[in-house]
Parts: structure tokens; C-alpha cells; sequence
């Protein structure tokens, strides 16, 4: 999800300010005139050449926190290296990523790509921001001009734009081509160690307000295009360069046969509705309970989770309730956040992260009344009928 960034302040966590990485464009759908130059060159895959190890390691602990899209605005980069374990950052952070690794953060460096769009800058010499493939000045001009099927269009034949973002037809073998080639340049030429992809659709319930992509009007010609573009990045350049491959399944929907499909080709997804749902509200019991079984069969298949869960800084409560759903689940290989699409710019830190309770004796299991699940060192409950948690240690 292309967040939006906003500031806030107050008591009760640990603040650090994290720079805006907000997503704006200009609403242009084509480019200005003029002669343009080539388009963007697209060379042929090389042999993928395997690493012998994968040296950046994910921690394995049971309590993992992520921290993404941008880093601390105040440059408090101490903070993210001595209380976060997963990161996800943008191209142009590459300082950022290099100071964190310096201070003794081991894992993974994720660089974010939005999957499904480019950005139409307005004109073709303003540079795009970085966050998506068509990153240098003209890209989107000269795409416009040479490839304009890979675009997706919708059913009247027209590009479907949302933000200042023109969005590309998962199934094009041009496009696919295109993409995998940014990916692994920035890739190599930056140093970082593996792509977060954004907005890996599930479903099309999304497009029923920006516009149905005439090529895919139903979700199964849909889920088969991301399912192969997926598949084309995990065995051409991810897997056999064991470089990480993440990506935010949203839309999922009823479509949970394909966020398990889609994960055969990824290391790791995110769930940014976790527990809680967007606003203010909470998940069905159904919804909530969907989710848990999910995200254990997730971790058993040997995959990764960021899991973020939406609320307001002080909201104790509504933190507790959905910290304790997630340490239900968390077998080593989720990692969480609780923030909001408007804060991801802030690190905020609660107390009960760093509760000792040891490592899990057992799984979750239904006491009768509520959800329990037993530490060395103590107990954490979520109760569905009053959403309230607790976290008790001796």
C-alpha cells in the first residue's frame, strides 16, 4: 500500500522521526512533446550465476519488529539498529541501509518496488521518484511511445491511472522483461540484498473502483498473469542468486489459495490489515481466525511475515490486543509493526515488546473463553468478544 506520511507526538512510546517517503505525482496520463530519445533498452538475462551462501542472515527470535519505507527523519538511525530486525527501504536510501549495517544490523537490506505501477512524472526530463521501476528521467515518455501495450488498460481501451500512477499489464512478457532488468541493476549497482515488492494483487477488488483491466475480468486470468510475472523474477534472478523476494499480498479477500500459490515464488510476505482492521474497527472472529491459521501455515512452509497492524500512537488497548494476536503466532519467523499508513515515518516502541516471556511452550489453543498461549516465562490472551489481550509475566 503507497503510504501516506504524516507527523505525530506524545507520551506513552519511544519516538524517533522518520523521514516522508510519500508516493506524489502529477495526474498526466501521457508525457510532453517532443523529440524523444530511444526507448528504454532492455538486454537479454544472463545466467544466473548461484551464491554459494546467503550472508545476511533474518533473525530466527520469537519477538521481531520491521521497520519500512524510509529512514528516521532526525537521522536517529540507532534507534531502528538497536530495536528493529527487518527493514525495507527505497533506492536513494542506500546511505541510510549502509549506516545500519555499520552499526550491527545483519539482516537482509529489502529495497522497495512498487509491483503493479510506474509513475507518470508529468514531463519526460523530471527524474521519478525511485520507489518503482521507471526511475530515470524520460522512462515513462519513452514507454508511452515504444511500448504502449505495456500498459494495462481498461475495458473501454484506456489507461487506468490512479494517483499520478500508470498501471502495467502483469502478463506482458515485454514488461515483465523491463522490470526484471531495473530490478537486478539497481540490485547489483547499489548493493542491496533483496526487493520488498508492493501491492501484489490477489484479487481484482480493487479494480472495481479504479477501473477492470480489460485483459482480466475475472480473478483467475488475473492471479495466473501476477502468478507467472512472480515466477519469472523468483527463477530468473531470486532464487538462484538467493536473494530475498518479499512482497505485500493485498486483496486477498476469499482468495486465500492464491496468496499460497503466489508464495511458491516468494521468501516472505506482508499483511498490512493484521488483528485489527484499517481504521478503527476489528476483524470478524471468521476474519481474525482465517489469519492465524494462515500465517502459522506461512511459517511452516519455511516463509517470512511482516505483519502490521493499524491504530492511533496511543491506543493502548488496540496495541495490546494486537501485539498479543500476533505473539499467538509468531514461530521465528514473523516479524511486527503497529503504526498507521500515515506514521510509518515513526518508530513507536511500547513496553510490552520487551516483556519477558521466554520462548513459547506449545501452540495457541481455545481455553473456552479465549485465545491462550503458554511462554517459559509467562502467558499472553486475546479475548474476540471484548477485544481486549493480556500479557502477564511472573
Amino acid at each position: 500500500m503507497r503510504a501516506m506520511y504524516a507527523t505525530s507526538g506524545g507520551p506513552g512510546v519511544w519516538p524517533a522521526r522518520i523521514a516522508c517517503g510519500l508516493f506524489v505525482a502529477a495526474l498526466v496520463a501521457g508525457c510532453v512533446g517532443g523529440k524523444q530519445p530511444a526507448a528504454p533498452a532492455i538486454t537479454p538475462l544472463p545466467v544466473p550465476t548461484p551464491l554459494t551462501a546467503f550472508t545476511p542472515a533474518f533473525p530466527q527470535k520469537i519477538v521481531q519488529l520491521a521497520w519500512f519505507y524510509k529512514p528516521p527523519e532526525d537521522s536517529n538511525l540507532a534507534t531502528l539498529a538497536q530495536y528493529f530486525n527487518v527493514f525495507v527501504l527505497t533506492k536513494n536510501d542506500e546511505a541510510a541501509r549502509d549506516a545500519l549495517k555499520a552499526q550491527g544490523v545483519a539482516a537482509p537490506m529489502l529495497q522497495y518496488f512498487a509491483f503493479d505501477a510506474i509513475q507518470d512524472p508529468g514531463n519526460c526530463t523530471d527524474r521519478p521518484w525511485g520507489n518503482q521501476v521507471a526511475y530515470e528521467a524520460g522512462d515513462f515518455c519513452q514507454i508511452s511511445e515504444q511500448h504502449p501495450d505495456w500498459f494495462m488498460l481498461d475495458t473501454a481501451g484506456r489507461r487506468i491511472m490512479h494517483d499520478g500512477n500508470a498501471f502495467m499489464d502483469p502478463g506482458n512478457a515485454g514488461w515483465r522483461e523491463f522490470f526484471l532488468q531495473r530490478v537486478r541493476q539497481s540490485q547489483q549497482e547499489q548493493g542491496w540484498d533483496g526487493v520488498f515488492l508492493d501491492n501484489v494483487e490477489a484479487s481484482l477488488y480493487k479494480r472495481q473502483t479504479r477501473g477492470m483491466p480489460g485483459p482480466y475480468l475475472d480473478d483467475a486470468g488475473y492471479q495466473a498473469a501476477i502468478e507467472g510475472f512472480l515466477q519469472y523474477l523468483y527463477i530468473n534472478y531470486f532464487q538462484p542468486q538467493r536473494r530475498p523476494l518479499f512482497a505485500n499480498v493485498i486483496a486477498i479477500q476469499d482468495q486465500q489459495e492464491a496468496y499460497f500459490r503466489y508464495l511458491r515464488y516468494l521468501d516472505g510476505a506482508m499483511e498490512e490489515g493484521f488483528g485489527v482492521d484499517f481504521y478503527n474497527g476489528f476483524l470478524s472472529d471468521s476474519d481474525w481466525l482465517e489469519q492465524m491459521s494462515r500465517f502459522e501455515q506461512t511459517q511452516r512452509l519455511g516463509k517470512r511475515l511482516i505483519l502490521v497492524s493499524n491504530g492511533t500512537r496511543l491506543d493502548a488497548e488496540r496495541e495490546l490486543y494486537a501485539f498479543a494476536s500476533y505473539l499467538l503466532i509468531a514461530n521465528g519467523g514473523a516479524s511486527f509493526r503497529y503504526s498507521n499508513n500515515r506514521s510509518y515515518e515513526q518508530a513507536w516502541l511500547y513496553d510490552n515488546y520487551f516483556s519477558d516471556l521466554g520462548d513459547p511452550t506449545g501452540q495457541r489453543y481455545f481455553d473456552g473463553k479465549v485465545w491462550r498461549r503458554d511462554f517459559a516465562g509467562g502467558a499472553v490472551t486475546v479475548d474476540l468478544k471484548t477485544h481486549t489481550a493480556t500479557i502477564t509475566t511472573p
